[in-house]
């Protein structure tokens, strides 16, 4: 099992699923820590990552999961231009330190009509006290606030992530966007 608990954000941020709407897509899923919390809420779960070996003890971990609670497990590139769910809609996306700015236009397409999307991940800044480093992989001030600017916001942060006494571990940047519903 990994040892990771799931983000503050997302457990703080994630929407209940509802009857007929309970279907998320945890985006670069890495070890499944998300996927694990999010399946015990309700949800059930497309996890996907480019490497799955790193989701610790998953036939154990499936086996725990109540049968009305499912995982599907997916893997596949994310940034060979190939956009694995192809139509399929989702009512919640997260997606949790992982950015590939071209698939953006993907995760609003892949978010049902009223759906949400939480993201969140490294800002310019980040650069300064750890990894990642590249501007390719910070997300620029008010970068999620824009990509999301036609959405209904529901929740926006952005700068020093502190973890207990340990001062700034992080410089990241959050956002809980919904999808307007459509007529």
């Amino acid at each position: 099992m990994s040892s990771q608990l799931p983000s503050n954000w997302i457990t703080q941020h994630c929407p209940a699923p509802s009857a007929g709407r309970n279907h998320a897509l945890d985006l670069a899923c890495g070890a499944g820590r998300h996927s694990f919390w999010l399946a015990q809420q309700g949800w059930d779960i497309t996890a996907l990552d480019r490497d799955l070996s790193h989701v610790d003890h998953l036939a154990d971990r499936q086996a725990d999961q109540q049968p009305d609670q499912s995982i599907n497990w997916r893997q596949a590139d994310l940034e060979t231009g190939h956009w694995p769910p192809g139509n399929q809609q989702f009512d919640l996306i997260v997606v949790v330190n992982y950015l590939h700015r071209p698939l953006f236009d993907h995760l609003r397409n892949a978010t049902r009509s009223g759906g949400t999307i939480v993201y969140e991940t490294f800002m310019t800044g980040n650069e300064k006290i750890g990894r990642p480093r590249s501007p390719d992989f910070l997300l620029e001030k008010d970068e999620l606030k824009n990509i999301f600017a036609d959405w209904d916001i529901i929740a926006f942060q952005q700068g020093p992530v502190r973890h207990g006494d340990s001062g700034i571990t992080a410089i990241k940047q959050a956002i809980v966007a919904q999808r307007p519903l459509t007529s």
